[in-house]
């Protein structure tokens, strides 16, 4: 099971799976609970496969004879399982499994936390939905959230702010508007895998090409959360949405919106809900507002009196004061005693402590300070592995006091220069970890690679920065962030901690950047970016910057132009970041009209290097068959410049139809947006709105001779609006006909993509349908051939199947008039259904079934691998700017789409390269409330080979233009690795530390020596330092 954790933290999900399907089919009698928790971790980071993830969930179960049952592993179990059904709107079995929960936890000994979660989720399954308008509800919506955008409401602190879950969000949407959700595309690549699990449980792999347009439900917060049977709930309800803890690493956007009050009253009034509750408060340096959507978990004991001395856990918004927590403590035990809270000194102190505590000893001294009842939360530097001590006064006098540590120097008095020899021999030389105070991951991951870049860690652990810091810089913070950055480098190199805390420089960074305020995930290369900056406005010695004026080049060599914007830069920079990490960009620009050259050397202290084009682009199409076969949901993996010919015969040669047969069109909301011509791109489709469909017909619209005629036609259901467009409920049909057919040759065609439907509910509706004396069993073998065929079956019917529509106009069935007629190269039909099929199944037509397909090139293509010398090449190639980027020339006076190119011309010492895994398609504001989504956003997992020992020479123009004397040649010494995709996922590092020339994998608070490769798909940042650098002399 080891070895599972490991490959799920590195993100190998189809490994994973597979070792925990043989597992599981082992166990199958008798599950274990850690076997079904791994699989629905892995199987819960896909919006599919949900009835497989229900089969796999029910069969969960809790062996209440093991002496150590994982209550809360269990109840979230349980509690995915509802959720799932939940939103596939089968309450009822939702109710079913809240009970069996509920009896469950009532078993529980420490069951507050729990009982109260399922009594509200129990309270939630009663909610009915009212019947409101839809447009009005739409219209509701909108106009409360332009009230929310006059009043500023998100900008006034201590207002309540909501979470409303975004798959919840996006349902109501699609409902209030009549428009089906697409599921996102994902790149997991466990396929295979699947395909076993739903074997043994006899699930279908089927997908719908449109998710069903159903009520949203009640608004389920229980998505969001996660049960901990150690919190405590505080009794006083305006704090109750403390009693609840958020999962780890979910994002606003990808997980959650945010709502005011008004809006989350609107929405529960109508479908009712559990809501998640956070607060709007002020940052207490910049008084900007925010969001405090992650609380700080504190874990306690109370002392004295307590038979058991169990752990408890509270939570508390980062603005409040110890005093709040000696309140909530009252209230929850119920008491109106004095009380005091208890922080150990260090780590070894609260171990000692619990190793007495369990050997029941006797303490009435204890190696901890209590907190002054006026110091904030976010004062306080503590991690999630703290143990506090909540200390109840009974009687006149405190039972505990502190040990006297007069006698005891501070570590801190020994850091000094003269004593760092000493202290060396005895300290972890950076093999130090660096505690996680809450989805900080991503800090520890790049502060662990900065700190063995050496070179700037020896001037810091020296006190050398002191002599430059520039506490009067504007842009800088006052030295702040530079002492604080060479207090934690003291302590990692010179201390003897296993792990330590980063909170120091956390609140710093906080402070001067409210970005990474509190305790939420963030991007560690956008940290790393602000913390070089910052660290370089401190240390910079230029202590007045010059107005330096725009520089024009016009017939300078590269050369000069180059010495001539660097020289710009010195004047206003110069520092140790600067002297070690900054190098020059070359970026040329030519106008395609004047053809005028621009050419600028712009500094930059990390290289982002795109991930090559041809694996950035993923595209999924719907091919829909002729002869109304369960169409195809495929996903290709394009280069940017392949075209929609080179799909036509990729998906000739994988179904064995002719490319010629296929027509392409772009639409949205069932309409047609585009006719995809052949030689257009995959960039050109992705830039057009729609969803690309591929449809099987006798010849492609752009082929047809002069005597042909191309006919789409629309499902629509007769309805009180007034607008045809928005009586259609499905994806249009097409096929061709020779314009010398008659009308009736139009009812025939659509006849025969319609009789499949028709079969599937002809036994439902035989009676009000057919006369009587019709085989019925006769009449659903076949689809008729003919025109002849297709009369002699209309006469069997008793009523008029549909009747066709066209510009407002209905076609007579048996109008004689040829198409011809018409004068169109391409007609557009609307077929009306009898209001019969509204009864029956047939309106299912909206939600067509379809098959997942991968043939083997997407398969072959996922698994594509590339190397760091690709990704530096697809930097420097030539790009056209897209519209809305467009550059101004002043030549021609007017923005123009130029070609660009991104080159490298110097390189710096060191050498950070920035993989960009992550990219979002095509970001909009929505039009609903003007919220931001990001449509198609993905992370890149292509596996990017980067080499221990890097030639950077061929990619420096001054090296290979100007016969720069410098060798770039590097190796490498850090990797910043994330795993997991965008809703979170964990940072780690990988650093090779000189002073003991091992390689040393930092996650969190671990630190270990490793042999193994560093090489992954999880590479993000990379550290290199050129082979002409000094040697290390750290403690020396």
């Amino acid at each position: 099971m080891e070895k599972c954790y490991k490959l799920i933290e590195r993100q190998m999900y189809a490994e994973a799976l597979a070792s925990l399907t043989q597992i599981l089919k082992r166990e199958i009698e008798n599950p274990q609970l850690e076997t079904i928790y791994l699989i629905q971790h892995i199987l819960s980071q896909s919006q599919r496969y949900k009835n497989l993830q229900i089969k796999i969930l029910e069969i969960v179960k809790q062996d209440e004879n093991e002496e150590e049952v994982d209550d809360d592993k269990y109840f979230n179990l349980v509690l995915d399982l509802i959720n799932l059904y939940i939103d596939q709107n089968n309450i009822q079995q939702a109710k079913n499994w809240s009970k069996q929960l509920k009896k469950y936890v009532q078993g529980i000994q420490y069951n507050e936390s729990l009982l109260y979660l399922v009594e509200n989720l129990d309270s939630m399954l009663q909610s009915k939905q009212k019947n409101i308008d839809l447009k009005e509800q739409l219209q509701t919506y909108e106009e409360l959230s332009e009230l929310e955008r006059k009043t500023k409401y998100f900008e006034q602190d201590g207002m309540p702010a909501y979470l409303i879950p975004t798959r919840w969000f996006n349902k109501w949407k699609s409902y209030v508007t009549d428009t089906a959700l697409e599921l996102p595309n994902e790149n997991l690549n466990i396929e295979k895998e699947i395909e076993v699990l739903e074997n043994i449980f006899n699930v279908s792999n089927d997908l719908d090409i449109e998710e069903q347009i159903t009520a949203p439900g009640p608004i389920n917060g229980f998505q969001l959360i996660q049960a901990q049977s150690t919190l405590e709930l505080d009794p006083f309800g305006p704090k109750s949405y403390t009693n609840y803890i958020l999962k780890e690493n979910i994002r606003e956007g990808a997980d959650f919106i945010l709502v005011g009050h008004k809006i989350l009253e609107y929405f529960k009034n109508i479908y009712g809900g559990f809501e998640i509750k956070r607060l709007i408060v002020e940052h207490s340096q910049t008084h900007q507002k925010y969001v405090d959507l992650v609380p700080r978990m504190i874990q306690y004991i109370i002392l004295p009196n307590e038979e058991k001395h169990r752990i408890r856990l509270i939570t508390a918004n980062s603005s409040d004061l110890i005093l709040d927590l000696c309140k909530k403590v009252n209230r929850i035990l119920k008491l109106n005693n004095e009380v005091r809270w208890w922080k150990f000194n260090d780590s070894q102190s609260q171990q000692d402590f619990i190793k007495n505590l369990q050997r029941r000893e006797l303490y009435k001294q204890i190696s901890a300070k209590v907190l002054e009842k006026t110091t904030m939360i976010d004062e306080i530097n503590f991690s999630s592995s703290d143990l506090f001590i909540c200390e109840i006064k009974y009687g006149r006098d405190w039972q505990m006091s502190e040990i006297d540590t007069k006698s005891m120097s501070s570590f801190k008095s020994k850091i000094n220069i003269s004593d760092v020899p000493k202290i060396i021999n005895d300290s972890r030389k950076g093999v130090t970890g660096l505690q996680n105070l809450g989805n900080t991951c991503f800090m520890n991951a790049a502060l662990q690679c900065l700190s063995n870049t050496y070179e700037l860690t020896e001037y810091m652990v020296s006190n050398e920065f002191f002599q430059h810091l520039n506490c009067d810089n504007p842009l800088g913070t006052k030295g702040a962030l530079a002492t604080a950055y060479a207090e934690l480098m003291k302590i990692m190199w010179y201390g003897n901690n296993s792990a330590v805390s980063a909170y120091d420089l956390k609140r710093v960074i906080g402070k001067f950047a409210p970005q990474f305020y509190g305790y939420g995930q963030q991007d560690s290369h956008e940290f790393l970016s602000y913390l070089l900056d910052g660290l370089h406005e401190d240390l910079n010695k230029v202590l007045v910057k010059p107005f330096v004026k725009e520089v024009e080049i016009t017939d300078e060599t590269d050369f000069e132009a180059s010495r001539i914007f660097w020289n710009n830069y010195i004047l206003r920079n110069q520092s140790k970041i600067q002297q070690l990490m900054v190098g020059q960009y070359k970026s040329t620009l030519v106008c395609p009209n004047c053809h005028r050259v621009s050419k600028t050397f712009d500094p930059y202290m990390s290289l982002s290097l795109p991930i090559p084009s041809y694996t950035l682009i993923q595209l999924s199409m719907y091919f829909i068959y002729q002869n109304g076969k369960i169409p195809l949901k495929i996903q290709l993996n394009l280069t940017s410049d392949q075209d929609a010919n080179y799909i036509g015969q990729e998906l000739q040669k994988s179904l064995n139809i002719e490319q010629e047969q296929m027509n392409f069109i772009l639409l949205k909301d069932h309409l047609i947006r585009e006719r995809v011509k052949r030689k257009q791109n995959v960039k050109w489709i992705q830039e057009h709105e729609g969803q690309l469909f591929i449809y099987q017909v006798e010849k492609e619209f752009h082929q047809l001779s002069d005597d042909q005629v191309h006919v789409d036609f629309f499902y629509c259901n007769k309805t009180d609006r007034s607008n045809v467009n928005e009586q259609i409920i499905s994806y249009p049909r097409q096929f061709v006909l020779a314009k010398q057919k008659n009308i009736i040759d139009i009812y025939f065609k659509i006849y025969q993509q319609f009789k499949p439907h028709l079969i599937l509910v002809i036994q439902e509706l035989a009676d009000s349908l057919l006369n009587e004396g019709v085989n019925i069993e006769e009449y659903c073998q076949s689809v008729p051939e003919t025109l002849e065929e297709f009369i002699e079956e209309m006469k069997q019917f008793k009523v008029e199947l549909y009747k066709l529509v066209h510009n407002g106009k209905t076609l007579e069935y048996l109008n004689q008039d040829t198409i011809e007629n018409f004068k169109q190269k391409s007609l557009s039909i609307h077929v009306f259904l009898n209001p019969l099929f509204g009864k029956s199944g047939l309106h299912n037509l909206k939600f067509q079934r379809c098959k997942d397909f991968n043939n083997e090139q997407n398969r072959q293509l996922r698994k594509g691998e590339y190397t760091l010398e690709d990704c530096l090449r697809s930097f420097a190639k030539e790009e056209v700017l897209g519209k809305g980027d467009e550059w101004y020339c002043n030549r021609c006076k007017q923005h123009v789409q130029a070609t660009k190119q991104m080159e490298i011309y110097r390189a710096p010492q060191l050498l950070i390269i920035h993989l960009k895994r992550f990219r979002s398609g095509n970001n909009r504001i929505s039009s609903y409330g003007g919220f931001f989504y990001s449509g198609g956003s993905q992370k890149i997992t292509t596996m990017v080979h980067f080499p221990k020992k890097l030639n950077l020479n061929p990619f420096v123009l001054s090296k290979v233009n100007d016969s720069d004397p410098i060798d770039y040649n590097y190796e490498l010494y850090g990797v910043d690795n994330h795993f997991g995709g965008l809703g979170g996922g964990h940072y780690t590092a990988c650093a090779y530390n000189q002073l003991i020339n091992k390689w040393v994998d930092y996650n969190d608070s671990s630190a270990r020596l490793t042999s193994a490769e560093v090489e992954s798909e999880a590479a993000y940042v990379l550290f290199y330092r050129r082979i002409d650098s000094q040697k290390c002399s750290l403690g020396r």
